[in-house]
């Protein structure tokens, strides 16, 4: 015995409960207690409020509340089926107005999003990013480019008095020791020296952190004054559509007119060995690629001439887009403690202010702090691997008495095949350098396949570079970037044959990655590069690749 009442969004329907009383099974009593359908509370608590409000015997407080249970998941139930229902075929008449759905969706979900989400505006680093991207393409760039040389001028000016001041001080101190030690045993004393030196010690700390604070001081400074002057510049380009330089601009005190440039050795306009290729990579849908090799030395793409600041201008233009230059350079130390050629990069990014990004230096330190703890768990788990392989090679020994067995590899942070990134704009042309963790001794000999680590390290950096719009990468095709004693012609040619080779087939398997497209690929041999073995590599490129050439069709004669 129901009854229903329609109302806006639900109804109401009379839910009948039936019990008998306590003397006599055949005397009834009967309840009516009108339910919302679907019920926005609790079905116990109703229970409780019919129980309170109507007497019922407290021993039918479960029965009752099965019941009501019930009722209520069926009625749900059939409101559910026959609201859908006439939704369903109010939507196949076309009588409900979808785009206004849609919009009422939107709004709601807007309103919800703005009262309970976490309020987050654009950060002040993506506001200079579009404010620099939007100004280096404009009549601004050239300016741009002379302001941050001004301020690379003052930076190299400050580290060539640094050196000078140290270079004065350890004079000084070497020739105040040799004194000591001339007057030895006879006016000085061992204990003397030994003060003399740590006071030296002391002198130098106290005089390299003298001048290391007033260097991050300055770069500070330029770094804020620049960030200052680019969105003022931006609010005047964008207000008259004319660039002035302001008054306090380093521009007031810069020249723009260099003189003739010098030639560096290994600049780019020395003349050097190098050669390009177009290649086509698939079998069905082919890409186009540009191979280049050249013999050169890899920190030549990083190491900006202040005689050269124009060498930026496509750095500059690609640092906020998806074009973006990368280099590998080999390494055989962690990020804590860098040896060359990093130390060498690290040099080049730290004689100019770096606008956009961390210091070098302390990229390098965030990267060993964040690399210890992954770092860790995986020298742990290959501990506990040696460790059983050692427990069951002593077991299966059974009573030999050669104790020999897998040694342990001492633990290290980072193993041969791993890679740490810097981000970098105050270099040549380089954005990304990628810094693949080598072990010297096993590459100088030729026994390595396309399994060994520095290889797989490789096909990660490709990945990487694939995936984060990188689509120039430089690579040390030999996997040194020096030439030595035992990389014969043949050692040479086996080893360019495995990377190019292996090369291939990571950019076969990188398209079906996604991301940016790896368009220039740069094979880099040692600056010591003879012709004739530049050649005989460079022979290599048509054998393993697809070379694009045009096809040369002849009619036939009549």
């Amino acid at each position: 015995m129901t009854e229903v009442i329609q109302r806006a969004e639900n109804v109401v329907k009379t839910f009948l409960y039936e019990f008998p009383t306590c003397t006599t099974e055949e005397l009834t009593f009967k309840l009516e207690v009108p339910v919302d359908i679907p019920l926005a509370g609790s079905t116990r608590e109703l229970v409780q409020r019919v129980i309170t409000m109507f007497h019922v015997p407290v021993y039918l407080e479960d029965d009752l509340n099965e019941k009501l249970s019930k009722f209520v998941a069926q009625e749900t139930k059939t409101f559910h089926n026959s609201r859908d229902g006439k939704l369903i075929d109010q939507l196949k008449n076309s009588e409900i107005n979808v785009e206004g759905v849609i919009k009422n969706w939107e709004k709601l979900f807007k309103e919800n999003v703005m009262e309970f989400a976490e309020q987050k505006g654009t950060s002040d680093e993506e506001v200079f990013a579009a404010a620099y991207h939007k100004l280096v393409h404009s009549p601004a760039l050239e300016t741009i480019l002379q302001v941050e040389n001004s301020y690379a001028k003052t930076i190299l000016n400050t580290l060539e008095n640094r050196e000078d001041d140290i270079k004065k001080l350890t004079e000084k101190q070497t020739e105040e020791m040799e004194e000591k030690i001339k007057q030895l045993n006879i006016s000085t004393t061992e204990e003397e020296i030994n003060g003399l030196a740590a006071a030296h010690f002391e002198q130098q700390a106290l005089v390299a952190g003298r001048w290391g604070s007033q260097l991050d001081a300055l770069r500070q400074t330029q770094r804020a004054q620049h960030r200052a002057w680019l969105m003022n510049t931006l609010e005047e380009y964008q207000s008259t559509s004319a660039l002035n330089t302001p008054s306090n601009s380093p521009l007031a005190t810069f020249s723009p007119e260099l003189g003739p440039l010098p030639v560096v050795p290994g600049a780019a306009g020395a003349h050097r060995l190098e050669e390009s290729f177009t290649i086509h990579l698939g079998s069905q849908l082919k890409q186009t690629h540009n191979i280049r090799i050249v013999a050169m030395d890899l920190l030549d793409l990083c190491i900006v001439n202040p005689q050269e600041g124009s060498r930026r201008l496509q750095t500059s233009l690609s640092l906020y887009s998806s074009e973006l230059s990368g280099v590998v350079l080999l390494t055989e130390s962690p990020p804590r403690r860098p040896a060359p050629p990093t130390t060498t990069l690290v040099s080049a990014a730290t004689s100019s202010t770096e606008h956009h990004f961390a210091d070098v230096e302390l990229q390098l330190k965030e990267i060993s702090e964040k690399v210890r703890e992954p770092a860790d768990k995986r020298n742990n788990q290959r501990q506990r691997e040696q460790s059983e392989n050692m427990s069951n090679c002593s077991n299966s020994s059974n009573g030999n008495n050669s104790n020999s067995g897998p040694r342990m590899r001492p633990r290290r942070d980072l193993q041969t095949g791993d890679i740490f990134i810097t981000k970098h704009s105050n270099l040549d042309e380089v954005h990304v350098v990628f810094h693949l963790i080598v072990d010297d001794s096993e590459l100088r000999s030729g026994d390595i396949t396309s399994r060994h680590p520095a290889i797989l390290g490789l096909r990660n950096i490709l990945k990487a570079a694939c995936s984060n719009d990188i689509t120039s990468l430089s690579i040390p095709l030999l996997l040194r970037h020096e030439m030595s004693e035992e990389m014969t012609v043949a050692w040479c040619a086996r080893r360019a044959e495995l990377v190019l080779k292996c090369a291939k087939g990571f950019m076969l398997e990188a398209a079906g990655w996604g991301g940016a497209d790896l368009r220039t690929l740069h094979f880099v041999l040692p600056p010591a590069t003879r012709p004739p073995l530049f050649a005989t590599l460079a022979h290599l490129l048509p054998s393993i690749f697809r070379i694009s050439n045009p096809v040369k069709c002849s009619r036939p004669r009549d």
